[in-house]
């Protein structure tokens, strides 16, 4: 068995785990894209999906319900735009608005990606297969994060 000093870290090495972990399964899903000649990155499905329930939204309620920060939910929303998986409309109601939706390419793609996305749930599923708690005790880290951030809490202990 092969040493792994991350593990030998213990709680001090959480961090670089998850990171290795990210980057295990980014690098992993862009070779499968690749290999499935699908010109897309890893983090799209997640607007994708959201904007196949949704059909519209804007860039903030995007960044809002992705819980990630307005700049990088703008550079991945233009990335796709340029891409033309995704376009951009003025809504009617507010002329100042911008919609984001799906493209007509996206849509045409959308059975592929949906192979492939659901493939790689089903993969995941099979690696959490022995480990059903790992959902849960994801989402209460999550939730405790939101309560109280890591920076306060070692605060608290210095």
């Amino acid at each position: 068995m092969e040493r792994d000093f991350l593990k030998e870290l213990e709680f001090l090495g959480v961090t670089a785990r998850l990171k290795r972990l990210s980057d295990n399964l980014s690098y992993s899903i862009k070779d499968l894209y690749q290999q499935k000649d699908l010109d897309i990155e890893p983090s799209w499905h997640l607007v994708i999906l959201l904007l196949k329930k949704q059909e519209s939204s804007t860039m903030s309620e995007i960044a809002d319900l992705l819980q990630l920060s307005q700049a990088a939910a703008t550079k991945m929303l233009n990335k796709m735009i340029q891409k033309g998986y995704l376009i951009s409309v003025r809504d009617e109601k507010d002329n100042r608005k911008k919609m984001i939706q799906l493209s007509d390419k996206a849509k045409l793609e959308l059975p592929k990606f949906e192979k492939v996305w659901n493939a790689g749930q089903s993969s995941i599923r099979d690696i959490l297969q022995s480990n059903t708690d790992f959902l849960n005790n994801l989402s209460d880290f999550e939730d405790k994060l939101k309560e109280k951030s890591f920076q306060q809490r070692a605060l608290e202990h210095l």
